[in-house]
């Protein structure tokens, strides 16, 4: 990865609950140069007949995930958007505590490109998504500062 977070583990949980208030059982236990961690419990995720987690479930975690660590990477960066995005599911997954683990592909002046691995509670991986953000509003200065 190029580049580096620019906000802690503790800064960046702060900016979820402003970003998403409510959005309760999601947890931020990882901001390193390796990445972004980010858990769900099982009572946030909905859950299919037949018991497995929906696919759109799935990709709206690793979406709130890349969008968390935009923000991580870049500093307060509350109009990123997702411009697109590519999932592949490889298992259905039961209710349980899920995490994506995000890493940074490419971040430029205008988007950026992450990758994120939603694994299950025993660490098996159930999806894998690419995501690319556009942050319009503002360029990024080298070192990770926006200007407005």
């Amino acid at each position: 990865m190029g580049d580096r977070p620019v906000l802690s583990v503790e800064e960046t949980r702060l900016l979820l609950a402003e970003y998403l208030p409510g959005e309760d059982g999601l947890d931020v236990v990882e901001v390193s140069d390796g990445g972004l961690v980010l858990t769900a419990c099982a009572s946030r995720l909905p859950v299919r007949p037949g018991g497995t987690v929906s696919g759109p479930a799935l990709f709206a975690f690793a979406d709130v995930a890349g969008y968390v660590a935009v923000s991580a990477y870049l500093g307060r960066t509350p109009s990123a958007v997702l411009t697109s995005s590519s999932i592949s599911f490889l298992e259905a997954v039961e209710p349980g505590v899920l995490r994506a683990r995000v890493e940074a592909v490419r971040i430029g002046r205008r988007t950026a490109v992450f990758t994120a691995r939603v694994e299950d509670g025993p660490g098996r991986a159930v999806a894998l998504a690419t995501l690319h953000f556009s942050f319009p509003g503002g360029r990024r200065r080298a070192s990770g500062e926006r200007v407005g």
